[in-house]
């Protein structure tokens, strides 16, 4: 049983009984009128192009270790048989396996066999499909990698699900029915069995366990979300631990606001719009961030519970990214369709990556900027890779469940924010905004400051400012910035992983044979260089980096 929480064991297991036939499965849906598909003719051409090639090199090793296979069978007054009719065959009466390889071309051929497999995958991406879930035993998944409809489902089968002693598979005890937890003491929707059942036959499992999970008398799911809708706004929750409502969670600090919060949720529909709208049309949101007894209630109230001022609260990774984009005029805001790859630090999209003990494809960013500079929504996320960028600033590890986001400020971040090529390339495209909207430095300052911290400049700002930009202008003019090269192909080494020989292969880019880059500096003039440094501060200032 649960150590601090009234969670028996049994509980869990027939919580996890409800899943005990659960299988994934892709399986054909057409698209529908709705769906955004701009974009997926480029998208496939790309994909194909990355299969021909991984295609073409792993032809070349698969013949000759054929023609090697055809020698070794004609030596021994033997028929040849092709490599699949061979898996049934003795080991002493059919070739050694990558017959004819040397150990560097056993190593890449497994690298080539690896791609044809991801760009098989990646190309499957186009089809009309669904991912969805099915009933049945795991033992009727397909056996290839991919998840597929078994051709037969076993209809007239049951799960038998038991509490397993120490948590062993090799160890089932008591046989358990799928049921919910009960410590709520909210009853199931099943009749005929006990209150917090739910039914044992295949289907329905999961319609009653979300039934029940959005029942109006079950509190716990309203409350756990308008607490995580009040962190959102406020950076820190009426509950301090959003992952766990149980004893060892933190109290709230308005259990009544708490309570009075998750039911109008519920009595006005579940209706997360209106929930935004009341929170930030509240007392508590619109107060100021200062409060006149602020040194007084740093004493008193030292974590601000009482909400007696609003939090100060730095800019969520995404935030800030979307943020350079709005102002230098370069965000799209279309909506829906297919993710988006941003450009990222090339020292990291290039280096070796592996996945399933192989070396997995090279980044590569969207081609042209429209694409790329969409939301942070829409950017398609690899767990083995992080933005560096993003990842500086605290955007969670999509490995884990994170309750809060970390909002510690480390060195790096300062160095990203003053160095990184994300923000070089966004303070270029912010001056050359400006030099379209305005003509003289001072103008160009003041509308700097318009459209970043959404004030104008005092007197000794504008003062300071605009002599820098001179400084900086003419420092540029004296200093020429190296021109940005991307690459159309990269050598890759590995280990081979049985007799540890180093090999190299070759990896084609196409998306940089056509990249429409954003511009660089070495793209621009010296004053355009001089006005960017300006914008770099202005994206490095408290006052860009923090909400108040």
């Amino acid at each position: 049983d649960h150590k601090f929480d009234p969670l028996p064991t049994r509980d869990y297991y027939r919580f996890y009984a409800i899943f005990s036939a659960t299988q994934p499965a892709e399986r054909p849906a057409p698209f529908t009128n709705v769906e955004g598909r701009d974009g997926f003719d480029k998208e496939k051409e790309l994909v194909e192009r990355l299969l021909e090639f991984a295609t073409d090199k792993l032809g070349g090793l698969e013949e000759k270790t054929k023609t090697a296979a055809k020698k070794w069978y004609a030596e021994r007054g033997l028929e040849f048989l092709s490599e699949n009719k061979r898996k049934k065959v003795a080991d002493e009466n059919k070739p050694p396996r990558h017959v004819g390889l040397n150990e560097i071309e056993k190593g890449k051929m497994k690298v080539r066999q690896q791609d044809k497999w991801i760009w098989e995958r990646r190309l499957e991406r186009f089809e009309p499909m669904v991912q969805s879930v099915f009933n049945g035993k795991d033992a009727l998944r397909s056996n290839s990698r991919k998840l597929r409809m078994p051709k037969q489902e076993a209809t007239d089968w049951r799960p038998d699900s038991h509490i397993l002693s120490g948590g062993s598979l090799a160890a089932p005890g008591d046989r358990v029915t799928p049921g919910v937890l009960s410590a709520l003491n909210v009853p199931t929707e099943h009749v005929g069995g006990e209150p917090f059942s739910v039914t044992d036959d295949l289907d329905g499992r999961r319609t009653q366990l979300a039934n029940w999970i959005a029942d109006k008398k079950n509190h716990l799911t309203a409350r756990s979300i308008v607490n995580r809708v009040w962190q959102y706004h406020f950076g820190k929750a009426l509950a301090g631990n959003p992952n766990n409502f149980g004893v060892k969670g933190e109290n709230p600090t308005h259990p009544e606001l708490l309570d009075w919060l998750a039911s109008d949720f519920i009595e006005n529909g579940w209706k997360f719009k209106r929930l935004h709208r009341l929170v930030m049309s509240s007392a508590t949101y619109q107060r100021a961030s200062r409060h006149p007894q602020h040194d007084d209630l740093l004493i008193q109230d030292s974590r601000n519970d009482l909400f007696a001022y609003f939090p100060n609260r730095r800019l969520s990774a995404e935030e800030l990214r979307d943020g350079m984009l709005r102002i230098t005029g370069e965000l799209n805001l279309q909506m829906g369709g297919l993710p988006i790859r941003p450009e990222i630090n090339m020292e990291v999209a290039l280096q070796p990556r592996m996945i399933q003990f192989s070396l997995a494809p090279t980044y590569e960013p969207s081609p042209n900027p429209e694409e790329r500079n969409r939301r942070s929504i829409y950017a398609y996320r690899v767990r083995g890779l992080a933005d560096p960028f993003l990842e500086t600033f605290n955007q969670p590890n999509p490995n884990d469940s994170c309750e809060m986001r970390d909002a510690a400020s480390v060195s790096p971040q300062a160095f990203t924010l003053f160095n990184s090529d994300t923000v070089t390339d966004r303070s270029i495209a912010f001056a050359l905004r400006l030099q379209r909207e305005e003509k003289g430095v001072k103008e160009q300052v003041r509308r700097g400051f318009e459209l970043a911290l959404g004030r104008s400049p005092d007197v000794p700002e504008l003062k300071r400012m605009t002599a820098y930009v001179s400084k900086m202008q003419q420092y540029h003019h004296e200093h020429e910035p190296p021109e940005r090269i991307y690459p159309t192909e990269i050598d890759q080494s590995l280990v081979e992983e049985f007799s540890g020989q180093l090999f190299s292969y070759t990896e084609i880019l196409p998306v940089f044979e056509n990249y429409i880059a954003d511009k660089h500096a070495a793209d621009v003039s010296p004053e355009t260089r001089g006005l960017a440094d300006f914008c770099i501060l202005l994206f490095n200032s408290n006052e860009f980096v923090y909400v108040y």
